[in-house]
């Protein structure tokens, strides 16, 4: 059937279809039958905050408000990342953490506000609301997670129920998507991605340079390639937060090959694909690999481009 159609014509067919299977579940139908939950009370330091993003693996976690019994937004490893551009041209290491260290997170919206240029996660969504509805709320607002916020059936507050993700959706069309013949067409043919204007370092560009990147143009990995412009590895925001977990974030002009080193040892590796690879492929290799995005390249490993979860659901989604 996919033979039938043109690459423009595809894309629709797809969201079409893709649109009609997200419209048929819900949000709480991507609850797992058991989970952990980390929800930070408002009253915590921003400090105390980050602390337990890194203690428990995650990039993000509600803020709750326990005064009110409401939800405020969530906490992100990208709030964490604006916050330390911000401090670190403002003060020294130390000095940064212990302003930091004052801040309660009830207080963070307003902080973030008049330091960045986009409002912090406050996305919420009611459980019972379907997955397409979740998904064209991230889609549009351009951000990776939300909450799933019920209300409590005696008091009516906010009751947070979980954390729904841009790649657990991904993964449930992965999944279910019954007509995947009309996902084996090249990625080249259908243009997802982002093939222009990439932000790329060195292995010896400064790690604080790549967070500026990373701050200014809402992104959350940079390539890192060598004197012939071939893919040699990529940074991403989870190896700020590996420093954060050895308290290096006071080294921060170190060169990207120093901070590359204090990687863990079930690092992953770069994951790449060519633009011959078809759209099923792409998602699948995403959704095995947990990744959030895959560097395009050509056969010579050259930089081509970067494919993410955003780009393919902006592309597949009506």
């Amino acid at each position: 059937m996919a033979n039938e159609l043109s690459p423009k014509s595809i894309l629709p067919t797809v969201g079409q279809k893709v649109t009609q299977l997200l419209q048929q579940h819900s949000a709480y139908d991507m609850l797992p039958v058991s989970f952990r939950l980390v929800v930070l009370d408002s009253t915590l330091q921003l400090t105390s905050g980050l602390a337990l993003l890194l203690q428990n693996g995650i990039d993000c976690a509600p803020i709750w408000d326990s005064d009110n019994n409401a939800y405020l937004g969530m906490l992100t490893v990208t709030d964490i990342l604006t916050l330390i551009q911000h401090y670190y041209a403002e003060y020294s290491y130390s000095e940064a953490m212990a302003e930091l260290g004052k801040v309660q997170l009830y207080a963070f919206r307003t902080l973030h506000r008049k330091i960045a240029a986009r409002d912090p996660n406050i996305l919420s969504l009611h459980p019972l609301r379907s997955l397409y509805e979740a998904a064209q709320i991230l889609v549009e607002e351009d951000y990776h997670s939300l909450a799933l916020v019920d209300a409590d059936s005696f008091s009516n507050q906010d009751c947070v129920v979980s954390v729904l993700s841009l790649y657990r959706i991904l993964r449930f069309i992965a999944v279910n998507f019954q007509e995947k013949q009309l996902l084996r067409v090249p990625l080249g043919k259908l243009g997802i991605g982002t093939y222009q204007g990439i932000a790329t370092a060195t292995m010896m560009t400064r790690v604080i340079e790549i967070i500026h990147v990373f701050v200014e143009r809402s992104i959350s990995v940079v390539p890192i390639l060598d004197d012939q412009g071939k893919v040699v590895n990529v940074f991403e925001d989870s190896d700020i937060m590996n420093l954060a977990r050895e308290d290096a974030l006071g080294e921060l002009d170190m060169p990207v090959y120093e901070a590359l080193r204090r990687r863990p040892d079930d690092f992953g590796g770069v994951h790449t694909c060519r633009l011959t690879d078809t759209l099923l492929s792409v998602m699948d290799s995403l959704r095995k690999t947990h990744m959030h995005r895959l560097i395009v390249v050509d056969e010579a490993e050259h930089l081509v481009g970067i494919v993410s979860l955003s780009d393919i659901l902006k592309a597949i989604i009506v």
